[in-house]
Protein backbone atom coordinates (compact mmCIF):
# COMPACT_ATOMS: atom_id res chain seq x y z
CA UNK A 1 0.00 0.00 0.00
CA UNK A 2 0.89 3.46 -0.87
CA UNK A 3 2.16 5.60 2.27
CA UNK A 4 0.28 8.92 3.02
CA UNK A 5 0.70 12.17 5.39
CA UNK A 6 -0.35 11.48 8.66
CA UNK A 7 -3.26 12.67 9.74
CA UNK A 8 -3.93 14.27 12.94
CA UNK A 9 -7.21 14.13 13.17
CA UNK A 10 -7.80 10.83 12.59
CA UNK A 11 -4.46 8.75 13.58
CA UNK A 12 -3.16 9.23 16.90
CA UNK A 13 -5.30 6.48 18.37
CA UNK A 14 -3.66 3.67 15.63
CA UNK A 15 -0.64 5.52 16.11
CA UNK A 16 -0.42 4.91 19.94
CA UNK A 17 -1.63 1.59 19.75
CA UNK A 18 1.19 0.52 17.14
CA UNK A 19 3.98 2.32 18.79
CA UNK A 20 3.06 1.09 22.60
CA UNK A 21 3.44 -2.32 20.59
CA UNK A 22 6.75 -1.52 18.70
CA UNK A 23 8.58 0.70 21.63
CA UNK A 24 7.35 -1.93 24.41
CA UNK A 25 6.54 1.90 26.26
CA UNK A 26 3.05 2.46 26.85
CA UNK A 27 1.94 6.26 24.42
CA UNK A 28 -1.38 7.47 24.59
CA UNK A 29 -2.87 9.40 22.05
CA UNK A 30 -3.18 12.24 24.62
CA UNK A 31 0.76 12.29 25.27
CA UNK A 32 1.27 12.33 21.38
CA UNK A 33 -0.52 15.23 20.69
CA UNK A 34 0.54 17.22 23.81
CA UNK A 35 4.16 16.14 21.94
CA UNK A 36 2.66 18.13 18.81
CA UNK A 37 1.08 21.16 20.83
CA UNK A 38 4.99 21.78 22.06
CA UNK A 39 6.22 22.19 18.44
CA UNK A 40 6.31 24.85 16.02
CA UNK A 41 2.78 24.66 13.48
CA UNK A 42 5.17 25.12 10.49
CA UNK A 43 8.57 24.17 9.74
CA UNK A 44 11.32 26.77 8.92
CA UNK A 45 14.29 24.22 7.09
CA UNK A 46 16.76 26.87 6.01
CA UNK A 47 19.85 25.12 3.13
CA UNK A 48 21.46 28.43 2.20
CA UNK A 49 23.36 27.37 -1.50
CA UNK A 50 26.25 25.14 -0.95
CA UNK A 51 25.68 24.95 2.59
CA UNK A 52 24.00 22.41 4.55
CA UNK A 53 20.27 22.37 6.10
CA UNK A 54 19.21 24.28 9.34
CA UNK A 55 16.49 24.70 11.38
CA UNK A 56 13.47 22.79 12.32
CA UNK A 57 11.25 20.68 10.18
CA UNK A 58 9.57 16.95 9.85
CA UNK A 59 7.87 14.70 7.65
CA UNK A 60 5.20 12.38 9.17
CA UNK A 61 3.67 9.21 6.95
CA UNK A 62 1.66 6.14 7.80
CA UNK A 63 0.73 2.84 6.00
CA UNK A 64 -2.74 2.07 6.83
CA UNK A 65 -4.91 -1.04 5.98
CA UNK A 66 -8.46 -0.53 5.16
CA UNK A 67 -10.01 -0.58 8.32
CA UNK A 68 -7.20 2.69 9.14
CA UNK A 69 -5.17 0.60 11.81
CA UNK A 70 -1.83 1.50 10.92
CA UNK A 71 1.01 -0.77 9.30
CA UNK A 72 3.94 1.48 9.46
CA UNK A 73 4.92 4.44 10.75
CA UNK A 74 7.85 6.91 9.52
CA UNK A 75 8.80 10.59 10.43
CA UNK A 76 12.03 12.42 9.80
CA UNK A 77 13.04 15.91 11.20
CA UNK A 78 15.48 17.97 12.77
CA UNK A 79 15.82 20.11 15.71
CA UNK A 80 17.69 23.45 15.40
CA UNK A 81 20.32 22.48 17.64
CA UNK A 82 20.79 18.90 15.28
CA UNK A 83 24.26 19.83 13.18
CA UNK A 84 23.72 21.59 10.46
CA UNK A 85 23.05 19.06 7.82
CA UNK A 86 21.64 15.85 9.63
CA UNK A 87 18.28 15.10 9.36
CA UNK A 88 16.71 11.91 11.79
CA UNK A 89 14.44 9.27 11.32
CA UNK A 90 12.72 6.36 12.41
CA UNK A 91 11.00 3.92 10.85
CA UNK A 92 8.31 1.34 12.58
CA UNK A 93 6.19 -1.45 11.23
CA UNK A 94 3.49 -3.57 12.85
CA UNK A 95 4.69 -6.97 14.20
CA UNK A 96 4.86 -9.25 11.58
CA UNK A 97 4.94 -7.31 8.57
CA UNK A 98 7.56 -7.95 5.69
CA UNK A 99 11.01 -5.62 5.74
CA UNK A 100 10.36 -5.26 2.33
CA UNK A 101 6.87 -3.27 3.05
CA UNK A 102 9.26 -0.26 5.06
CA UNK A 103 11.35 0.24 2.11
CA UNK A 104 8.90 2.93 0.52
CA UNK A 105 8.72 4.69 3.73
CA UNK A 106 12.20 4.74 4.24
CA UNK A 107 12.75 5.97 0.10
CA UNK A 108 10.44 8.94 1.15
CA UNK A 109 11.85 9.97 3.92
CA UNK A 110 15.01 10.08 2.21
CA UNK A 111 13.83 11.68 -0.67
CA UNK A 112 12.14 14.46 1.61
CA UNK A 113 15.69 14.92 3.42
CA UNK A 114 17.37 15.33 0.09
CA UNK A 115 15.02 17.98 -1.01
CA UNK A 116 15.58 19.88 2.06
CA UNK A 117 19.71 20.03 1.54
CA UNK A 118 20.02 17.41 4.25
CA UNK A 119 23.88 15.74 3.78
CA UNK A 120 23.20 12.84 6.23
CA UNK A 121 20.30 11.23 7.09
CA UNK A 122 20.12 9.55 10.55
CA UNK A 123 17.92 6.58 11.81
CA UNK A 124 17.48 3.57 14.61
CA UNK A 125 16.38 0.64 13.98
CA UNK A 126 16.13 -2.20 17.09
CA UNK A 127 18.15 -5.38 17.60
CA UNK A 128 15.90 -7.93 15.94
CA UNK A 129 15.45 -5.86 12.93
CA UNK A 130 18.08 -7.82 11.29
CA UNK A 131 16.06 -8.18 7.71
CA UNK A 132 15.66 -4.54 7.65
CA UNK A 133 18.78 -4.11 8.39
CA UNK A 134 20.45 -5.92 5.67
CA UNK A 135 18.46 -4.45 3.44
CA UNK A 136 19.08 -0.66 4.25
CA UNK A 137 22.69 -1.27 4.55
CA UNK A 138 22.26 -2.42 0.93
CA UNK A 139 20.90 0.66 0.44
CA UNK A 140 23.92 2.51 1.52
CA UNK A 141 22.99 2.92 5.13
CA UNK A 142 25.64 2.54 7.61
CA UNK A 143 25.83 1.26 11.47
CA UNK A 144 27.70 4.14 13.58
CA UNK A 145 26.44 2.32 16.72
CA UNK A 146 25.10 -0.44 18.74
CA UNK A 147 23.11 1.32 21.87
CA UNK A 148 22.51 -1.47 24.44
CA UNK A 149 19.84 -1.68 27.31
CA UNK A 150 20.67 -2.50 30.89
CA UNK A 151 18.59 -2.97 34.20
CA UNK A 152 19.99 -3.44 37.89
CA UNK A 153 18.09 -4.19 41.02
CA UNK A 154 19.09 -1.59 43.45
CA UNK A 155 19.36 -3.24 46.98
CA UNK A 156 20.90 -1.75 49.54
CA UNK A 157 25.11 -0.83 49.30
CA UNK A 158 27.32 0.85 51.43
CA UNK A 159 27.99 4.46 50.30
CA UNK A 160 30.80 5.10 48.10
CA UNK A 161 34.24 6.15 49.74
CA UNK A 162 35.40 8.95 47.46
CA UNK A 163 38.76 9.49 45.83
CA UNK A 164 41.09 11.83 47.70
CA UNK A 165 40.30 15.15 47.56
CA UNK A 166 37.13 14.54 45.65
CA UNK A 167 33.29 15.24 47.46
CA UNK A 168 29.85 13.43 46.57
CA UNK A 169 26.95 15.61 46.38
CA UNK A 170 24.59 16.80 44.46
CA UNK A 171 22.85 19.60 42.22
CA UNK A 172 21.03 20.55 45.03
CA UNK A 173 23.01 20.75 47.58
CA UNK A 174 26.22 21.55 46.22
CA UNK A 175 28.13 24.84 46.78
CA UNK A 176 29.73 25.06 43.78
CA UNK A 177 29.62 28.30 42.07
CA UNK A 178 27.07 28.32 39.31
CA UNK A 179 26.43 24.79 39.43
CA UNK A 180 24.30 24.43 36.81
CA UNK A 181 26.41 26.33 34.51
CA UNK A 182 29.85 24.03 35.49
CA UNK A 183 27.28 20.55 34.89
CA UNK A 184 26.34 22.54 31.28
CA UNK A 185 30.22 22.84 30.62
CA UNK A 186 30.93 19.42 31.74
CA UNK A 187 28.48 17.65 29.74
CA UNK A 188 30.04 19.97 26.71
CA UNK A 189 33.47 18.46 27.07
CA UNK A 190 32.50 14.88 27.81
CA UNK A 191 29.60 13.99 25.68
CA UNK A 192 32.04 13.81 22.56
CA UNK A 193 34.03 11.39 24.31
CA UNK A 194 30.74 8.59 24.39
CA UNK A 195 30.22 6.79 21.59
CA UNK A 196 26.56 6.74 22.03
CA UNK A 197 26.44 10.38 21.30
CA UNK A 198 25.32 11.26 17.72
CA UNK A 199 23.80 14.86 18.05
CA UNK A 200 24.94 18.26 19.50
CA UNK A 201 23.95 19.67 22.87
CA UNK A 202 21.56 22.84 23.10
CA UNK A 203 21.73 26.00 24.23
CA UNK A 204 21.89 26.15 27.82
CA UNK A 205 18.51 27.49 28.21
CA UNK A 206 17.14 24.79 26.59
CA UNK A 207 19.41 21.96 27.88
CA UNK A 208 18.53 23.27 31.50
CA UNK A 209 14.82 22.56 30.71
CA UNK A 210 15.23 19.24 29.31
CA UNK A 211 18.53 17.85 31.72
CA UNK A 212 17.65 20.03 34.58
CA UNK A 213 14.13 20.61 35.41
CA UNK A 214 12.25 18.08 32.37
CA UNK A 215 10.19 15.48 32.72
CA UNK A 216 11.15 13.56 35.46
CA UNK A 217 14.11 15.55 36.71
CA UNK A 218 15.09 16.31 40.26
CA UNK A 219 18.08 18.08 41.48
CA UNK A 220 18.97 15.64 43.93
CA UNK A 221 18.98 13.24 41.45
CA UNK A 222 21.96 14.77 39.92
CA UNK A 223 24.57 13.32 41.68
CA UNK A 224 27.76 14.95 41.54
CA UNK A 225 31.59 14.58 42.41
CA UNK A 226 33.63 17.89 43.07
CA UNK A 227 36.95 18.75 43.49
CA UNK A 228 38.20 22.49 45.08
CA UNK A 229 34.72 23.89 44.27
CA UNK A 230 34.70 22.30 40.62
CA UNK A 231 31.98 19.79 39.47
CA UNK A 232 34.35 16.90 37.47
CA UNK A 233 31.57 14.22 36.84
CA UNK A 234 28.16 13.82 37.46
CA UNK A 235 25.83 10.39 36.93
CA UNK A 236 22.00 11.90 36.87
CA UNK A 237 19.05 10.00 37.23
CA UNK A 238 14.81 11.09 36.44
CA UNK A 239 12.08 9.36 37.69
CA UNK A 240 9.92 7.28 35.38
CA UNK A 241 5.53 6.37 36.04
CA UNK A 242 6.86 3.73 38.21
CA UNK A 243 7.49 5.17 41.15
CA UNK A 244 10.24 2.56 42.57
CA UNK A 245 11.83 2.69 39.19
CA UNK A 246 14.43 5.13 38.02
CA UNK A 247 16.25 6.17 34.17
CA UNK A 248 19.87 6.59 34.61
CA UNK A 249 19.85 9.29 32.04
CA UNK A 250 24.11 10.27 31.91
CA UNK A 251 27.70 9.84 33.90
CA UNK A 252 30.07 11.34 32.54
CA UNK A 253 34.15 12.32 33.92
CA UNK A 254 36.02 15.24 32.71
CA UNK A 255 39.53 13.91 31.09
CA UNK A 256 41.93 14.86 33.88
CA UNK A 257 39.85 12.50 36.67
CA UNK A 258 39.68 9.56 34.91
CA UNK A 259 41.19 6.20 35.44
CA UNK A 260 40.62 7.09 39.45
CA UNK A 261 37.96 4.85 39.68
CA UNK A 262 35.70 8.15 39.74
CA UNK A 263 32.36 6.80 37.64
CA UNK A 264 32.39 3.80 39.53
CA UNK A 265 32.48 4.97 42.96
CA UNK A 266 30.14 7.93 42.03
CA UNK A 267 27.47 5.56 40.61
CA UNK A 268 27.91 3.53 43.81
CA UNK A 269 27.21 6.73 45.67
CA UNK A 270 24.08 7.41 43.31
CA UNK A 271 22.93 3.76 43.58
CA UNK A 272 22.77 3.87 47.58
CA UNK A 273 20.84 7.18 47.58
CA UNK A 274 18.36 5.96 45.40
CA UNK A 275 17.74 2.93 46.67
CA UNK A 276 17.57 4.94 50.22
CA UNK A 277 14.46 6.66 48.80
CA UNK A 278 12.72 3.04 47.95
CA UNK A 279 14.28 3.51 44.03
CA UNK A 280 14.29 -0.61 43.64
CA UNK A 281 14.91 -0.86 39.25
CA UNK A 282 17.39 1.48 37.39
CA UNK A 283 17.69 1.20 33.89
CA UNK A 284 20.24 2.69 31.37
CA UNK A 285 21.78 2.72 27.92
CA UNK A 286 25.07 2.09 26.82
CA UNK A 287 27.04 2.51 23.59
CA UNK A 288 28.78 -1.23 23.02
CA UNK A 289 31.77 0.38 21.99
CA UNK A 290 31.94 2.01 25.20
CA UNK A 291 33.79 -0.72 27.66
CA UNK A 292 35.02 1.32 30.31
CA UNK A 293 30.84 2.32 31.08
CA UNK A 294 29.75 -1.59 30.54
CA UNK A 295 32.26 -2.18 32.78
CA UNK A 296 31.57 0.24 35.54
CA UNK A 297 27.55 -1.08 34.89
CA UNK A 298 28.67 -4.95 35.09
CA UNK A 299 30.09 -4.55 37.92
CA UNK A 300 27.35 -2.55 39.64
CA UNK A 301 25.10 -5.49 38.77
CA UNK A 302 23.40 -4.15 35.27
CA UNK A 303 22.26 -7.38 33.25
CA UNK A 304 22.09 -6.33 29.78
CA UNK A 305 18.93 -6.36 27.28
CA UNK A 306 18.05 -5.49 23.99
CA UNK A 307 19.09 -2.32 22.20
CA UNK A 308 19.33 -0.66 19.12
CA UNK A 309 21.65 -0.09 15.79
CA UNK A 310 22.33 3.52 14.98
CA UNK A 311 22.24 3.87 11.19
CA UNK A 312 23.81 7.09 9.05
CA UNK A 313 23.01 7.64 5.11
CA UNK A 314 25.31 9.79 3.32
CA UNK A 315 23.11 11.61 0.88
Amino acid sequence: MTPRPFQPSTDYPPLARLLSATTLRPVTPATLRAQDAELPSRGSLYAASGKPVTGFGRIRLVTADPDGELLAYATAWRAPWTPPGDIASLVVGSAGLPPERLLPLTDALEGWARGAGARRLLGELPDHGKALLRLLTARGHQVDAHVRTATARLDAVRPATPPPGIRFGTLATTIAPQPALQLYRLYLETLPDNPGFADALPDFDRWYAEAVTGEGCRPDWVFTAECAGRIVGVSAARTTDDPHTCHVDYTGVLRPWRRRGLARALKTFATHRLAAQRVRTAHTEVEAANRPMIAVNSSLGYRWGPGHYRLIKEL
